[in-house]
């Protein structure tokens, strides 16, 4: 028996269930009974039998019963095909019916009821091959119909809940520390005015310690007020925990908020809510009880399940239409991979993808609102080859005149993916792309210890492309990877900076490790001994026994050094951080570091050094960068270095070293 047979095999099951094939990554399927690899056809004679299967993937687990049934039917209608019009349109009408009646009832979750469709769907196909009905049209037809009578249950289930509430979606700028406070009582203001039943917030780390000072003038205010928290800062286990007990909000929602929030909102409306069996959600019992904290909700099997926020006109055309506004979109959600320190696929099991076509809707959409810069907000654009080209295909046939940017992972491109993004460059010459691509470090066992295995070799094939099609790049830095150690994190700063020499538009952003809520991160910071704190910027490194607090720190200057250096005017080509996205006159700055590090003939870091204490002497004691322990560190990168230091003294400093 191979290794894997020995590590899948099952007991065999009784005879009222059915039988379990598993299916692996090559596309074989195993039959767990009989402990052997199996075909389609032999899965069709065990129905033809009177047998009855299930077909999950080994990987995944996903239930892929009827995926597979319907290949079966189309393999099946290769060799013969004796099915009527009138059987198909017979099988196609009762879907219908069987979702009209769905709707119907009042309450019940969402997801079961698409369940409920999708078995009646199973047992019909299974029901057709034993009787040997089989056509490929049928199933094609079968999937349509499901995918409609599912669209048809979610509109119904959505008006239900748009005609019982009235939604505003109040779009508010990102709140830095200088308005902080002025800025809190004037939202909280507005919200009093309004005197909503309910005010929905979704926590994302630059926000969450805003939303929650929010709620609580907002109850003190009006206690009434009901008040539910989500997005990525909301983990199932921090809530179990009890750890977002003392928030002054009533729910919360873990893992995707769409359909939990629809649900909440529905129960919401009735005399007599039921919130135990929503997926996803966390309520209290009464006022100031600790926490309940349901299961998680199964993610979506595609972004179609949920109504687009931008062609339902919840985003709407005022906010669209605001100078310099950038649309974030989505293609997919979840990621190939499993870094411990990332969120993307918290509370995701699998990618699911949104339809290519409802994505060139969405973009059309903003486009024609005068939206001129767009963000794929995917993990990994990439991550089906297949379906990145299919989107890129059908952006270039609509020609929008906006700028594009998509996460990358190395690797996940190659020659034809890079020739569609040059030519969806040049379509217009205001249209840009830009790729975010995440390196982290260039040493392999931190990576391997975050479960992000990439060698520094799939980086250089992919920079290559970029290169070749002169594709704009902003390659992603982690600053205290466990176990990194300075001289580690100077051997990646050395490597990257010596790539941006021959480049004129590849920007370099490093950033703090985070011990992000819900991330495995947390459990191996506990072993390695790595020190977390919110004190100035959410969850952020402080130290580590590789990496003790002073090595740190230099760490946070020489590469607000580098980010005054490489991200804004005088570097690149173009300035990443200007909003107005102005084109620099000249590369006077980095020109000027070249040819001071030539004449030197000194390492980056060396000279790094010798900018910092340039740093030193001309920046004022209220600057974050000369304080002692450096706080806020990167909000100086962003927000304060370039209006801190600017471009005539740094290319006079370097000139007279």
């Amino acid at each position: 028996m191979t290794d894997e047979q020995e590590t899948t095999a099952e007991p065999a099951t009784s005879g009222t269930e059915p039988k379990v094939i598993k299916r692996y990554t090559n596309r074989k399927l195993y039959d767990t009974v009989e402990s052997r690899y199996v075909t389609l056809d032999e899965i069709a004679e065990m129905i033809k039998a009177g047998g009855e299967v299930k077909v999950i993937d080994n990987r995944t687990k996903d239930d892929l019963t009827a995926v597979t049934l319907a290949q079966i039917i189309f393999e099946e209608e290769k060799k013969s095909s004796r099915t009527s019009m009138r059987t198909l349109l017979g099988l196609i009408r009762q879907g219908s019916e069987v979702a009209q009646q769905m709707v119907g009832g009042a309450g019940g979750d969402l997801r079961e009821r698409v369940d409920a469709v999708r078995q009646a769907a199973e047992h019909r196909v299974q029901s057709l091959l034993a009787r040997g009905q089989q056509t490929g049209e049928k199933a094609r037809e079968l999937v349509s119909a499901s995918q409609e009578a599912l669209a048809g249950l979610q509109r119904r289930i959505d008006e239900r809940v748009r005609s019982a509430w009235d939604l505003r979606v109040l779009q508010l700028p990102l709140v830095g520390e200088l308005l902080y406070l002025e800025k809190l009582a004037e939202i909280a203001h507005l919200i009093a005015e309004e005197r909503p039943a309910l005010l929905a917030c979704s926590l994302y780390m630059w926000n969450t310690r805003f939303f929650a000072d929010l709620a609580e003038r907002v109850k003190r205010n009006d206690p009434t007020t009901r008040i539910v928290f989500g997005g990525p800062e909301m983990a199932t286990d921090y809530l179990r925990e009890g750890r977002y007990d003392g928030l002054h909000v009533d729910f919360c929602v873990s893992g995707e908020g769409e359909l939990t929030f629809r649900d909440l909102l529905r129960e919401l409306s009735s005399p007599e809510p039921e919130l135990a069996g929503i997926p996803g959600l966390s309520y209290r019992a009464a006022d100031g009880t600790p926490f309940t904290t349901n299961p998680r909700r199964t993610p979506v099997r595609s972004l179609a399940e949920i109504p687009s926020p931008f062609l339902t006109g919840v985003v709407d055309d005022e906010v669209l239409r605001r100078p310099n506004v950038e649309a974030n979109l989505e293609t997919q959600r979840g990621c190939n991979l499993r870094c411990a320190y990332c969120i993307y696929h918290k509370d995701m099991d699998r990618i699911s993808y949104n339809e290519i076509q409802r994505t060139l809707e969405e973009v059309a959409h903003v486009t024609q609102r005068a939206v001129r810069r767009i963000r794929f907000v995917d993990a990994n654009f990439g991550s089906d080859l297949a379906h990145a080209k299919a989107v890129m295909r059908g952006l270039i046939a609509m020609r929008p005149e906006t700028k594009l940017m998509f996460e990358l992972i190395p690797g996940f491109i190659d020659e034809e993916l890079a020739a569609l993004f040059a030519e969806f460059r040049s379509l217009h010459p205001w249209n840009d792309i830009t790729l975010g691509v995440g390196v982290q470090t260039i040493n392999y066992e931190p990576l391997k210890l975050m479960r992000r295995g990439i060698r520094i070799d799939r980086f250089e094939r992919t920079f290559a492309l970029l290169k070749k099609h002169e594709l704009f790049a902003k390659i992603d830095l982690i600053l205290g990877l466990p176990g990194e150690r300075l001289a580690d994190i100077e051997r990646t700063l050395e490597y990257m900076l010596d790539k941006l020499r021959h480049h004129s538009a590849h920007l370099l952003c490093c950033h703090v490790m985070r011990g992000l809520p819900g991330t495995e991160l947390l459990t191996i910071a506990e072993r390695h001994g790595l020190v977390f704190t919110s004190r100035h910027e959410p969850h952020e490194l402080y130290e580590s026994p590789t990496l003790p607090r002073p090595d740190m720190l230099k760490c946070l200057r020489r590469t607000a050094v580098i980010f005054r250096l490489v991200n804004h005017e005088g570097w690149a080509d173009r300035e990443f951080v200007d909003p107005q996205d102005r084109r620099p006159d000249s590369r006077a700055v980095h020109d000027a570091y070249f040819r001071a590090k030539d004449r030197l003939a000194v390492s980056h870091m060396a000279l790094l050094d010798r900018l910092v204490h340039g740093f030193f002497e001309i920046l004022p004691r209220r600057s974050y960068f000369v304080q002692d322990d450096f706080p806020f560190a990167e909000t100086w990168w962003w927000a304060h270095s370039k209006h801190e230091v600017g471009t005539e003294w740094l290319v006079g400093f370097l000139d007279r070293l």
